[in-house]
């Protein structure tokens, strides 16, 4: 289904007045009169949302109904859709009036929209600055495959909400000549985008909303192989860091504008981060699928959404994840960080904020938000606490919208404690084609009788009132004022003296965790903390500032965990006294935490420094069992393996963790490989497919996901568009007996390939697996008949054969002989 622009506009005037806000509540209470029409805007800029509060019955008989049966009201029962993998349907194109209708608002809440077409178009990244207004990227790049421009079309909007209704009133266009636009960020007196090849600056210093210049190139080499995983979802960390994500299936090589390859930072999934003072980039974590959501908690931890993979992961620094589809780019991984959910989705997830705030019910707070986009909902998780790590589990349905079209997959916390929603609306929701071209929404969700707020301008505040920031109820307040007080630094209009005074009594009297880790932040990127004060916070009795002071002394290093080409000239930055006390706390700390974090900070240093870290922290025995810890120990040890063997087998035999001392062995055994090279694909086929062979091994080579799919899977890829991945066995069908093989596969979520079976030259199956073959789990189940071979011995032939040669990586969930 196509619909011409014209065509929606008229669609959408037909059933909206122009200039009034649009808000749906719960169907429960009653209507409330408008505020009225804003009256700050020409003609021009309002608005042509219109004004609408829904009730909605069929929410009230679930409601009911719920009653009645004694599960919550708040449960599947407001999902109106069928949980189902797809890629796209006919779905009708509502107007924003008729999709807030449409959706199951949970009791006591409301919905507004934001802002949408025609005063929109293609939004597919959004933030707010220091005065509460939203910068949106309007992506007029992005269009139906091999119909994709790169001319300069696509825009940055700011929208401004001037009386806190919920719904926007002015408009300004910041930037109108971009090239595809992916990822944006305020800050330091410009913005910073991601279009790539380029990250780049626009600088806006006085503020007035007009470029000064020019967008000033930072980095290049950015990819854009596949358009939905090249950077995105900027945002900017505790450490005064600017973090983003970036996709699988776009290779990018990284480095300041003219660098030498060899100077360059290679990533094809994981996520990155930029220092705003310093210019230095670096990769975070490595890994994942196509994440488009990355959030900190209250305790500065870093969770990543995803897509394909299972959909939720606790990301540190130095750590290699579960990987989609491609095998890891250190092939001497072994044993990647795995989910730490414990339930499941469908498979695309986009969108990550922690709610932090102080407009939601309790219940609500420290919960995940993140969009499903397969589910057409809104999804909270709960992190419970799990060693070094969490356990996911899934909060509640939030918010199914009911609507086929709807594509969210970012969410960011307003100045007012808002969750709101950025909705691509496609009926093609892989965005493979544009099906409703032009359109676009974001909405609001806020508590039902929530009073406007005045509209904030942190710039204008004292350097004072920005650290009084820190302890602010919503962490809205407290993450932008630490960028404005991180710039004021840079500038040096910042008083140290005085900012160091107020910070320390913070520190003092914070009764939380929380606060005390707002306070050290804030001081780390003012730079008024020394490096003595963070030695003597190694002692603190708060497991989450010891953990805190190791990475924030572990800043001055010049070594990067995921390139060592200088890790011999390269220094830590650490005195002998830092790095004793390293030692003895992984030896004598009992919390997991800190010992994550030193974990962390051994990849930063320079081989020699690593020993008697990894030594003490080899000792603890119980920290197999952890979802991190072994593993992360053995990704700061391997490196050093080949270099020093006998140092790493005697640290290996005389601890107490299997994985090291297996690890070792292997790598000492293995050499260097090239990872296309594998000479174990038998043995790993065999996990899925026993006795069975391989050849004619295309991309990526194979490769063993323990979820894929909420699966296990081997991978497979044709050698080339003509020569399909083999596996075959010579098979004895025993005599008299019905004889069956059966099959469970599943394809890439924007491919499909062709499965054939084979005895000898006779084809006994050719089928298509494909998003429309599959079944609702994903999976596609074959049986295959070979009761008429009775008696003989065959050659059994399984081909993963090329389609239209986009994406044909075959899975393999189970393939099996079954006799009767």
């Amino acid at each position: 289904m196509k619909i011409a622009m014209e065509d929606v506009n008229q669609h959408f005037n037909a059933h909206q007045p122009s200039g009034a806000s649009l808000r749906a509540r719960h169907p429960h209470h009653a209507e409330r009169p408008d505020a009225g029409t804003n009256q700050l805007m020409s003609v021009e800029d309002q608005p042509s949302g219109a004004s609408l509060r829904a009730h909605s019955p069929l929410s009230l008989v679930c409601l009911g109904l719920a009653l009645a049966f004694g599960f919550p009201a708040v449960a599947t029962a407001q999902q109106r859709l069928p949980k189902q993998q797809h890629r796209t349907s006919d779905a009708p194109f509502l107007t924003p009036a008729e999709a807030v209708k449409t959706m199951s608002i949970p009791d006591g809440f409301e919905v507004s929209v934001f802002a949408a077409e025609p005063d929109l178009a293609e939004p597919i990244a959004f933030c707010f600055d220091d005065r509460g207004r939203m910068w949106v990227v309007e992506n007029l790049n992005y269009r139906t495959r091999r119909e994709h421009t790169d001319d300069k079309v696509s825009r940055i909007q700011i929208l401004e909400d001037t009386d806190s209704d919920g719904v926007f009133d002015k408009k300004t266009t910041f930037a109108d000549d971009l090239t595809f636009t992916s990822g944006i960020a305020v800050g330091f007196g410009g913005v910073y985008v991601g279009s790539p090849p380029n990250f780049s600056f626009i600088p806006d210093a006085d503020g007035d909303d007009r470029p000064d210049g020019p967008p000033q190139v930072l980095l290049d080499g950015w990819g854009i192989n596949d358009r939905h995983e090249t950077l995105n979802s900027f945002i900017w960390g505790p450490d005064g860091w600017l973090y983003g994500c970036h996709g699988v299936f776009t290779q990018s090589r990284v480095g300041k504008p003219g660098e030498d390859d060899a100077r360059r930072q290679f990533i094809d999934g994981g996520i990155w981060r930029f220092h705003p003072v310093t210019k230095k980039y670096e990769v975070f974590a490595r890994g994942l699928s196509n994440p488009w959501g990355f959030d900190f908690d209250n305790h500065g931890q870093g969770f990543a959404t995803c897509c394909v993979i299972p959909h939720l992961f606790h990301v540190v620094q130095g750590g290699v994840y579960t990987k989609q589809s491609r095998p890891h780019i250190n092939p001497h991984i072994y044993d990647d960080i795995t989910t730490i959910r414990d339930h499941t989705h469908l498979s695309a997830h986009g969108g990550a904020r922690f709610y932090l705030a102080d407009a939601f019910p309790q219940q609500y707070h420290d919960r995940l938000f993140m969009c499903n986009i397969h589910e057409h909902c809104v999804l909270t998780d709960v992190m419970v606490p799990n060693g070094s790590s969490f356990i996911g589990k899934h909060g509640d349905d939030f918010l199914p919208t009911n609507d086929l079209a709807w594509v969210g997959f970012s969410v960011e916390i307003g100045p007012e404690g808002g969750v709101y929603l950025l909705d691509w609306h496609d009926t093609d929701i892989c965005g493979n084609a544009i099906n409703f071209p032009q359109s676009g929404r974001i909405y609001r969700i806020m508590p039902e009788g929530s009073q406007p707020i005045a509209r904030p301008n942190l710039r204008s505040l004292s350097d004072s009132e920005l650290i009084a920031m820190q302890w602010h109820t919503n962490d809205w307040y407290v993450r932008q004022a630490r960028v404005l007080l991180h710039a004021r630094a840079a500038d040096r209009t910042l008083d140290p003296s005085a900012t160091k005074t107020q910070l320390k009594q913070m520190f003092r009297t914070a009764g939380s965790s929380p606060r005390r880790l707002r306070a050290l932040w804030a001081a780390h990127v003012t730079g008024v903390i020394t490096s003595q004060e963070l030695t003597d916070l190694l002692d603190h009795d708060d497991h989450y500032v010891r953990a805190w002071a190791i990475q924030l002394l572990s800043e001055k290093t010049t070594v990067d965990a995921f390139f060592l080409a200088d890790i011999e000239s390269s220094e830590s930055g650490l005195t002998p006294t830092v790095l004793n006390k390293f030692s003895a706390m992984a030896k004598h700390d009992d919390s997991p935490v800190v010992r994550l974090y030193l974990a962390s900070a051994v990849q930063r240093l320079p081989f020699a420094d690593r020993w008697p870290i990894l030594e003490q922290l080899a000792m603890h025995a119980d920290d197999v069992h952890d979802n991190n810890l072994a593993r992360m120990y053995w990704f700061a040890l391997e490196p050093m393996v080949p270099e020093f063997p006998e140092r790493s087998l005697a640290l290996a035999v005389k601890g107490k963790l299997s994985n090291l001392q297996e690890f070792v062995a292997r790598r000492l055994a293995t050499g260097d490989i090239a990872e296309d090279s594998d000479p174990n694909w038998r043995r790993v086929v065999a996990q899925v497919a026993p006795g069975f062979g391989v050849r004619d091994v295309g991309e990526g080579g194979i490769v063993h996901h323990k979820v894929f799919r909420n699966r296990s899977a081997v991978q497979t890829h044709p050698k080339d568009r003509h020569q399909p991945c083999r596996m075959f066995r010579d098979v004895k069908v025993p005599a008299g007996k019905a004889t069956e093989l059966q099959l469970r596969v599943s394809h890439h979520p924007h491919g499909d390939w062709q499965l054939r079976v084979l005895v000898g030259k006779d084809v006994l199956a050719d089928q298509t697996v494909s998003s429309s073959t599959v079944a609702n789990d994903e999976w596609l189940d074959v049986t295959v008949d070979l009761s008429k071979y009775a008696g003989q011995q065959i050659r059994l032939t399984l081909e993963n054969r090329a389609n239209d040669w986009h994406n044909e990586w075959a899975y393999w969930n189970e393939v099996k002989l079954v006799v009767h």
